[in-house]
């Protein structure tokens, strides 16, 4: 029989005890993903404190370069901040000199972000601690496993998206 999460929602106690997940299986998924995630932040907030780089900072410099080119209310929107809360981040990445924000070649009112001038010595810093998070974390981790749990997580998020009604701007 076909796996089908259309009727995830009408599973019963019993239901787990033929193989297919029951709600607790599910929550503990949500939250070990939950967990996981705070994991991440608290090692690489730890990583970048030896660099002098705060949350804030290695957060924003991740979406800039990521989402270069987009307006500055857009990044807000992808880092789930305030809008001014955002611009007071960039002032200090672009005082830095990590970024440069730029006027919209059709709205003056509207600044784009851009990492500036090729990339930043500080992504460079951060994409080795990345390198050491991926090996301490992903140790014990197959390939095949890995590459499973991606496809898991693709499929999540297409449906968490298409749920909430968000364009991730992907193909």
């Amino acid at each position: 029989m076909a796996d089908s999460r259309d009727d995830v929602s009408t599973a019963g106690p019993d239901d787990a005890s033929e193989g297919s997940p029951g709600q607790l299986q599910h929550g503990e998924l949500f939250y070990m993903m939950h967990e996981l995630s705070r994991l991440i932040s608290t090692y690489f907030d730890q990583a970048m404190s030896e660099h002098k780089l705060t949350h804030a900072q290695w957060w924003g410099m991740m979406h800039v370069s990521e989402n270069e080119g987009v307006t500055q209310t857009e990044l807000a929107t992808i880092m789930q901040m305030g809008r001014a809360s955002a611009g007071k981040l960039l002032e200090r990445l672009e005082a830095k000199g990590w970024i440069e924000r730029r006027p919209d070649a059709t709205d003056s009112r509207v600044r784009r972000v851009y990492l500036s001038g090729g990339i930043p010595p500080i992504l460079e810093v951060m994409a080795k601690e990345g390198e050491n998070l991926f090996r301490d974390f992903l140790t014990g981790i197959s390939l095949g496993e890995e590459e499973a749990m991606l496809v898991g997580m693709r499929k999540m998020k297409s449906n968490a998206e298409r749920r909430l009604g968000v364009d991730s701007g992907e193909s």
